[in-house]
Parts: C-alpha cells; sequence; structure tokens
C-alpha cells in the first residue's frame, strides 16, 4: 500500500469535497522517483492497473458515495503490487476521513439521540462506537495517554482539523505505527489445524 498524504492539507478549509480532493491527489501522484513500500526500489514501480471502491462523503449537509479509481502500482524489482491510497481514503473503510470525523463531533456535541444522529449520516449505532473506540485509542498514540487524558474530543478533532500539517500529522501516525488514523486493523489471518 502506498499511502499519499498530501490531499488534506489545509483542504479541511477548501471548498473541495472528498470526491474531488482523492481525484486531485491521485492524479497529481509522480510514481517514477518513488520507492518500492516492500523493497525500497527507486524508480521501479510501474502503473498496474487497478480497482473500484466506494468512498462515503458528506455534501452539502447530506451523506453521498461514489466509486473512485484506485490506481495500483507493480515494483519491477520484487513484483509486489500496491494501491495507492491518499489520505482522505482510510484503508478497509469506505468512509472518509472527514467523514468519520465530522460524524464523531456531532456525536460528542450532539443536541439528539445517539439513534437520530445514526439515522442522520446514514451510519448504525455499532459503527458510530466502533468509531468511537477507534478515536480514543488513536487519539492516546497521537498526543499520548497523560495529554490525551487532558484534552477533551471535540477539541481533539478541532484542532486535529485546523492543524496547519494535517498530512504530515497524519503520515508521521502511519510511520510511527504503521497502520493509519481511524483505519480498522484486519483480522489476523487464523491457521486452521488439519483434521
Amino acid at each position: 500500500m502506498i499511502r499519499l498524504f498530501a490531499a488534506l492539507c489545509k483542504s479541511f478549509l477548501e471548498f473541495l469535497y472528498d470526491d474531488r480532493k482523492y481525484q486531485k491527489a491521485a492524479d497529481g501522484y509522480i510514481h517514477n522517483d518513488k520507492g518500492c513500500p516492500h523493497c525500497g526500489a527507486i524508480g521501479m514501480l510501474g502503473l498496474y492497473g487497478g480497482y473500484s471502491r466506494w468512498l462515503v462523503f458528506r455534501l452539502k449537509g447530506k451523506t453521498n458515495s461514489c466509486l473512485v479509481w484506485v490506481r495500483r502500482f507493480k515494483c519491477e524489482s520484487c513484483d509486489a503490487t500496491h494501491a495507492l491510497l491518499p489520505d482522505v481514503l482510510i484503508p478497509y473503510s469506505p468512509y472518509s476521513l472527514h467523514f468519520k470525523l465530522t460524524v464523531l463531533i456531532a456525536y460528542f456535541e450532539r443536541d439528539c439521540t445517539v439513534v437520530e444522529l445514526c439515522e442522520k449520516f446514514g451510519i448504525a449505532v455499532s459503527t458510530l462506537y466502533e468509531w468511537k473506540k477507534r478515536l480514543a485509542s488513536h487519539k492516546d498514540l497521537m498526543i499520548g495517554v497523560l495529554s490525551s487524558k487532558m484534552t477533551p474530543v471535540p477539541e481533539f478533532i478541532r484542532d486535529l482539523i485546523d492543524y496547519d500539517d494535517l498530512s504530515g500529522k497524519l503520515s508521521h501516525f502511519f510511520s510511527k505505527f504503521g497502520f493509519s488514523f481511524m483505519q480498522r486493523m484486519p483480522a489476523p489471518a487464523t491457521l486452521s489445524n488439519p483434521p
């Protein structure tokens, strides 16, 4: 997986919606001088097709979704393939980062019931609570447990959104922990014993 941390830099303040941010970031990616995330070989990545996936985002106060094309690259050195995922997309999730943070801000500052909030955003209550739990965990990792305990969640989210180099902060998180902010970790593979 190739993570491209550039799309969100100050883009929360721009009037670009997540689908346009994604397209802008993906179109601007130049792979010729990049290293392979697997073997590190420079300049060995070549276009290798792609696949479509859903992107769920907010547009004019409504939940929307669209298909986006995710480009794949193949390293000529080690034959590993990698998908290009700009920071707008969260691996293994159709929901954009901005969408998840918008839902969580609404949850912590809500003036309606959880069920009404979930209906408004078109998500399940269990999904909301899963995101809330993941946010708490990733908040602890990002700013440290002690600082995290002293920082209210809505303040943390707003500071994150207003941070001048959000993409840099997300890139640092990915480099340090090996997964993306608000990413659900895939279930580990299990080996079954033969009968």
